[in-house]
């Protein structure tokens, strides 16, 4: 097993100030993390368009690459991320279970998925489709056999399904990993506080889940690029953490 880390982008939306992309891609390069790009980027509303991908070309050469999808729903859609991700030399794109319900329709089409998959493959670029609820990710790898799987932890405990049944359902396909944890059983009466994307080992996945990854992990010989998904807590999620773990102290 190798684990491949990056970075998310994603992590940076929810600072309000952060330095430039390019301070960011150079720091992320730096440190041995890759950096796995969404579409947008503040000011910049599409960063897979000719400009977008011009402007990164020379900071992502020789860099570990991944692409998360916007939301789209066409051909043309799907053509153009994959192209900006054969031309950034990523090593696949992350989509949605939306992305592969066609304009206009309301379900999951094969032929569709199966349309894309060929495009990218054919361009050196993997697919790989993020959990949302078991059946639907089962269904959509059994009819489009090059289709991978990017699995997201945190996303399993949102499901009526446990991460065993998840792991022994899709091993053999998973080729990507966000990694997160899910709020810690003692902030879920706060207010206004999201339910995951927190930092590993700090919120409520059981130990003998992250146990049960990692040997999954190793059966498989895993690969591929681990995505840090990684939000900061609000200051009353800091606190009562904090306040949690002193008050062993005082009172012990």
């Amino acid at each position: 097993m190798r684990m491949n880390y990056s970075i998310s982008l994603w992590n940076y939306y929810h600072y309000s100030k952060v330095s430039s992309l390019e301070r960011i891609i150079t720091l992320l390069r730096e440190q041995g993390y890759g950096v796995e790009l969404w579409g947008k980027w503040q000011e910049e509303t599409d960063l897979f368009d000719e400009i977008g991908r011009v402007r990164l070309n020379h900071l992502l050469r020789g860099m570990r690459v991944s692409v998360h999808s916007a939301v789209v729903n066409t051909f043309d859609e799907h053509k153009k991320q994959i192209d900006t991700a054969a031309e950034w030399g990523a090593e696949g794109i992350v989509l949605h279970p939306e992305d592969l319900v066609p304009e206009g329709k309301t379900k999951f089409d094969a032929q569709f998925c199966q349309d894309i998959v060929t495009y990218a493959t054919d361009h050196g670029v993997r697919l790989a489709l993020e959990n949302g609820k078991l059946p639907f990710l089962v269904n959509a790898i059994e009819k489009v056999a090059a289709l991978g799987i990017c699995l997201d932890v945190g996303h399993i405990y949102f499901t009526p399904d446990p991460m065993i049944k998840y792991l022994d359902s899709l091993k053999e396909r998973i080729i990507h990993l966000h990694l997160q944890d899910i709020l810690s059983p003692i902030e879920n009466e706060l207010p206004h506080t999201g339910k995951d994307h927190f930092t590993p080992g700090t919120g409520g996945i059981p130990t003998e889940d992250w146990e049960l990854l990692a040997a999954t992990l190793n059966e498989i010989n895993f690969q591929g690029i681990a995505v840090f998904e990684i939000q900061p807590r609000n200051p009353l999620q800091t606190a009562l953490l904090a306040k949690e773990f002193l008050e062993k102290f005082w009172n012990g």
